[in-house]
């Protein structure tokens, strides 16, 4: 584990349970536990580790030897991390990864997201008043500290304003992308799609049409996006 800077990560997810009212809500993880996983670096060097997505902060977490939890110090030397059959890729240095899905002979890329939506705040007799504005959280991050016990700085709510009198659940958003050089394009309809495979876009749009195809819904992007990449590879 020497390839890799350890941070102890104080995740405010956990505590959140005590803070505020969420019996419709998850922990914001991928995964329901930690799961045995491969850390690939650039250099070729390959290292076992339980591993996890954290959906609500976007980063990519692992359990160290004493089951602590912690997040990578450097994605830049981080190729991609396998955990079971599938493969995360680091998309920024601030922790944030997208997964591969094979799709005939083309790929495209998701990521997953957590938001918390408000559903009201406390009112009589332990009851939730029904609010009309929704307040979106899409992080909840707490303090670290390095490997050495030295504190790296408390990351605090930033615009979140989260109240205890507050009800809230967890909702998974996920958004798709096609990779394009070095970088990613989102799709969220057939035209959008089609705008990322010039000359294809009507063969594209006719096969949403007759196929229902729905693009908030993974398996049906697996399907529009597999006879894309046929159309580009025949």
């Amino acid at each position: 584990m020497k390839t890799m800077r350890l941070y102890f990560c104080l995740c405010a997810v956990f505590c959140f349970n005590s803070l505020f009212a969420q019996e419709e809500m998850g922990d914001g993880f991928l995964f329901p536990q930690f799961e045995s996983g491969i850390v690939v670096f650039k250099n070729g060097t390959r290292t076992p580790a339980p591993l996890n997505y954290n959906m609500l902060q976007q980063v990519m977490m692992f359990l160290d030897n004493e089951n602590n939890m912690m997040e990578f110090a450097d994605l830049s030397n981080i190729l991609v991390v396998i955990i079971g059959e599938r493969r995360f890729f680091p998309i920024s240095l601030k922790g944030m990864f997208y997964e591969e899905i094979k799709a005939g002979e083309g790929s495209f890329f998701v990521q997953h997201k957590a938001v918390m939506i408000s559903q009201g705040k406390a009112a009589a007799y332990g009851g939730y008043s029904q609010t009309s504005s929704v307040t979106s959280i899409s992080s909840i991050q707490g303090g670290s500290m390095d490997s050495q016990g030295g504190t790296l700085g408390i990351i605090g709510l930033g615009r979140t304003d989260l109240k205890v009198d507050e009800k809230f659940k967890m909702r998974k958003e996920c958004s798709f992308f096609i990779k394009s050089g070095n970088g990613y394009k989102r799709f969220t309809s057939a035209k959008s799609l089609g705008k990322l495979f010039k000359g294809q876009a009507s063969k594209i749009d006719e096969y949403a049409k007759e196929h229902s195809i729905s693009f908030s819904n993974q398996e049906d992007i697996a399907k529009i996006t597999e006879y894309t990449f046929s159309l580009v590879n025949n």
